[in-house]
């Protein structure tokens, strides 16, 4: 049977919250909290709320005859995802009898107002299994403490059918007869379909007492699937409870379902935002000595920046190219990179333009005025603004950049060098396996360039814990595995994650390239390249990538060998910033290791303190199957990344990633490019200038 314990969950799931529980600021009151299944609602029902952009939230609940699971971010201020985890089971601390497995997806149509209501549309696995999947449509109006709700629920969420569906007027497809449970995935073309439909409604009341509201709902899930299934009394259709929180980021929330159920539930949440800054521990240099008064010389030290020696000096400028260090961002290292300049530049010199770089690429060419910096340090008030009116940004300024020897600090073994990861990956997506995971440390480094033009990298892969060893017992093994093998990978306690060379180089400052070889990451190695087109000012980019793919053989110590499987795989890419969420689209068209065509579309946010998450969704002509016959053509999942170099004791380039998202598919798999040239070349961007501008004058 497949085992989903509530202990087991809580433990895998909470320690990506532990830092945000005591940072959080989340309001103990007059908050919405999440429902039976995940997104905001009442006991048994969404509503229209949504979560402040970067709350990410893990929970479970339990009503009779099911214990839900699940992990949710509100990715964007409009936009709402949840991978949950549906437990057929009556006793928590027994095996589960049948997992049903979703992602859920919610979008806010219309913000309240004073005379409207806020209306969001909802689909319950909208990928998943068909017995948990529904669609609703809900709206939810403020009027003093109280929080009324109304909406329509079409498949599970309305299967107490009160009316025909309305959808019907636009054509046959969507009153055609819709089962309720089954093997086939839930697909799109059942979004909304069904004869009827049903009508949900409620209303919290948030009391006087900090954190504590009452919730009354009347739902239209009439519990058809498990009536037909097995021998159930469907419980009545209303409920009463409360929902608490006793500190910030922690709701618990119990209801009586009926007269004879209970529903109990328990939500953890915290803000990515307030996530300590990555470069908190970052000190600027000293403060520069000015002509005209009695400043002394800075004192260099380890954060002095590092510039190339052989600048470009033509009175009244001066002109630099700046090695940008990871994770700090670009404009505070401009600050640092000009205060540097000023200093040993003569009187005459009235302007700095510096070229900043990642390892060949190169960004725009940054014009400051010396007068600007001469200010802050004269304590005249500047502001960042004004200082942003004067600066020139010139995108393609021509500017040849030197072959140059510096390493990344400009020391061998300087721990700047080396990077950590602690990676923890969980699925809350099979049907067959319950809740799996698996943690594993990857420490690497980069280092020197050969000749001027060649970067190598390697990492190596510690394999702390998982529970993956019976992944592959009811599964159907291909013969050429693509990531169903994950298994045997997760056998190897030490492993070369990575061991690669690189070139990149820069034709412009929006048009850049990179060419790879060698083991590129844990299960394949080979040979490709990127090209990527990103211009400063515009918020869109395309690119393209293609990959002779090794597989890499896991009963190799080290898995350094080669099973013989070799394939060509390849997409285009393209990315757009969206500048009212402050979040960036991107899809992905071409083929995948499975040889598969499709596509794959997702969402990003970065915040500035270098928190980044993503919400993906793969889509391709190939299918995994599972072991009840039915088969799946998508991958989806959620990622997310959190920097630990702010943290004192820490290396600075330490993050921890956190995946949701199934394992050992085979379809919709694509090769994990070590250096995506996007990410590199996102502290030349125009968001991420705009975003950090404020730095240009660190506290020295």
């Amino acid at each position: 049977m497949p085992r989903f314990h509530l202990s087991q969950f809580l433990f895998k799931t909470s320690l990506c919250f532990l830092g945000l529980y005591c940072s959080s600021a989340l309001a103990q009151n007059q908050s919405a909290s999440s429902s039976l299944y995940g997104p905001l609602g009442l006991n048994t029902i969404p509503n229209a709320r949504m979560d402040k952009t970067g709350t990410i939230k893990a929970g479970v609940s339990t009503l009779d005859p099911y214990m839900h699971g699940w992990l949710s971010v509100q990715i964007a201020e409009p936009l709402y995802l949840n991978l949950r985890q549906s437990a057929e089971i009556s006793n928590i601390n027994k095996d589960a009898k049948r997992l049903y497995p979703g992602m859920d997806v919610k979008w806010r149509l219309q913000e309240e107002s004073a005379n409207y209501p806020e209306i969001a549309l909802g689909l319950q696995s909208a990928i998943g299994h068909k017995r948990m999947a529904g669609e609703y449509l809900t709206l939810s109006k403020r009027y003093n403490n109280f929080d009324f709700t109304a909406g329509l629920g079409w498949g599970r969420l309305g299967s107490a059918g009160h009316f025909k569906n309305p959808l019907s007027i636009l054509g046959s497809h969507f009153k055609k007869e819709r089962p309720l449970d089954g093997e086939i995935p839930a697909q799109p073309k059942d979004w909304f379909t069904g004869e009827n439909i049903g009508l949900f409604a409620g209303i919290e009341y948030f009391t006087p007492l900090r954190g504590l509201s009452l919730k009354f709902d009347y739902g239209a899930d009439r519990y058809a699937a498990e009536r037909a299934a097995f021998d159930f009394a469907a419980p009545a259709p209303w409920s009463a409870g409360i929902n608490y929180m006793p500190l910030p980021g922690i709701a618990l929330g119990v209801a009586a379902q009926g007269a004879d159920k209970i529903m109990g539930r328990l939500t953890l949440s915290g803000l990515l935002q307030n996530w300590r800054r990555q470069d908190s521990n970052y000190k600027s240099t000293a403060p520069i000595r000015i002509p005209h008064t009695n400043l002394s010389l800075p004192t260099e030290t380890e954060s002095s920046p590092t510039i190339d020696d052989k600048t470009t000096h033509h009175e009244p400028a001066i002109h630099a190219k700046l090695a940008l260090r990871n994770k700090i961002n670009t404009p505070r290292q401009v600050a640092d990179a000009a205060r540097y300049m000023t200093d040993r530049a003569g009187p005459d010199v009235e302007e700095l333009a510096i070229t900043p770089t990642v390892l060949s690429l190169k960004g725009p060419q940054i014009k400051l005025l010396r007068r600007d910096l001469e200010a802050v340090e004269t304590e005249e008030y500047i502001s960042a603004e004004e200082i942003w009116h004067n600066t020139q940004i010139e995108p393609d300024k021509k500017f040849t950049l030197r072959p140059s020897f510096d390493r990344p600090t400009g020391k061998n073994w300087n721990l700047d060098s080396f990077h950590f990861n602690l990676e923890h990956q969980t699925s809350l997506s099979e049907e067959d396996s319950g809740t799996l995971y698996r943690s594993s440390l990857i420490a690497g480094r980069h280092t020197a360039k050969f000749r001027g033009l060649i970067d190598n990298f390697y990492a190596l892969r510690l394999n702390l814990s998982d529970n993956l060893d019976g992944i592959n017992q009811t599964r159907l093994k291909p013969f050429l595995p693509v990531r169903s093998d994950v298994d045997l990978f997760a056998r190897q306690k030490l492993s070369v994650d990575k061991f690669f060379s690189a070139f990149t180089h820069s034709f412009r400052s929006d048009l850049h390239l990179s060419l790879l070889g060698g083991y590129l990451e844990e299960m394949y190695g080979g040979f490709g390249g990127e090209i990527l087109y990103r211009p400063f000012n515009g918020r869109f980019a395309v690119g393209a990538e293609s990959w002779l793919a090794l597989k890499r053989d896991p009963l190799v110590p080290f898995n350094l060998g080669f099973n013989g499987d070799s394939l060509i795989s390849g997409h285009v890419n393209g990315w757009y910033d969206l500048p009212l969420w402050n979040t960036t689209a991107h899809l992905s068209i071409g083929r995948y290791l499975a040889e598969d065509i499709g596509g794959t579309i997702g969402l990003q946010k970065q915040f500035a303190n270098g928190t980044k998450i993503e919400g993906f969704l793969t889509l391709t002509n190939s299918s995994d199957p599972d072991p009840f016959g039915a088969a799946t053509h998508n991958y989806s999942g959620i990622s997310l990344t959190l920097p630990l170099g702010g943290y004192k004791y820490i290396p600075r380039n330490t993050d921890i990633t956190l995946k949701t998202a199934p394992f050992g598919r085979d379809s919709g798999q694509r090769l994990h490019n070590p250096l995506p040239l996007y990410e590199l070349t996102e502290p030349f961007s125009a968001a991420h200038m705009a975003q950090n501008w404020g730095d240009i004058t660190p506290e020295p």
